[in-house]
């Protein structure tokens, strides 16, 4: 009876859409003789998400906006004094099937498209040169698998591991890839609030940890 309570309360939690923002950041590593003051990189998602569907509708979806940001004054190695601000858009649009592979694990395979866009801005404080100001755009594909688990005591974990293809150079590699885990509690109010961790591969490149809030509906 109670096996079969639980597989009920994990339908309902995986068939419902979920609406969220995650706060994250990492720091960028010193290069090329350029220190920053504040090397902090700053990233917000914005997304509306199905990860399980009924046996009727294998349908999942993940809609995403991503924002990432670095402005700091910095100084190099011939002590050239200035500001940067380096700016990083995205919106992806997936799809694909899920699927339950017990009674509290789902999975989903995901693809689709996305548009990203770059700004990168330089001031200089103490010699005579313009300043910088370039930016970039591209389409991209995106393709991935995520998953989702479900505890008794109301808590979830959940990640997923994707590739992204961008058809213009807005990176150093048109090849990127990344992936997330989360882990968080549902409350009675269908609020979600937890942890992220992520290995990121936008402005910077490397691992990235913040806060996750989203509303079940």
């Amino acid at each position: 009876m109670k096996k079969l309570a639980f597989s009920l309360i994990c339908a309902n939690v995986f068939a419902s859409n979920f609406v969220g923002l995650d706060i994250y950041g990492s720091r960028v590593a010193e290069e090329n003789g350029v220190s920053l003051e504040d090397s902090f990189v700053g990233r917000a998602d914005l997304y509306v998400n199905k990860f399980y569907t009924n046996e009727e509708n294998h349908f999942v979806y993940d809609i995403r906006f991503t924002h990432a940001e670095i402005d700091s004054d910095f100084i190099n190695s011939y002590n050239v004094k200035g500001k940067i601000k380096d700016s990083f858009n995205s919106f992806s649009a997936l799809g694909g099937y899920g699927m339950l592979v017990s009674n509290d694990v789902s999975l989903s395979f995901l693809g689709g498209l996305g548009y990203a866009s770059r700004s990168f801005k330089t001031k200089f404080y103490n010699i005579s040169l313009n300043d910088i100001n370039v930016s970039a755009n591209s389409m991209f594909l995106k393709t991935g698998v995520a998953a989702r688990k479900q505890f008794e005591n109301n808590f979830t974990m959940s990640g997923g591991v994707y590739l992204k293809y961008y058809f213009d150079t807005i990176k150093e590699k048109d090849l990127n890839a990344e992936f997330d885990i989360s882990l968080g509690y549902t409350f009675a109010n269908n609020i979600y609030a937890g942890v992220k961790f992520a290995y990121v591969n936008d402005i910077s490149k490397g691992g990235s940890a913040g806060l996750g809030l989203s509303y079940k509906f």
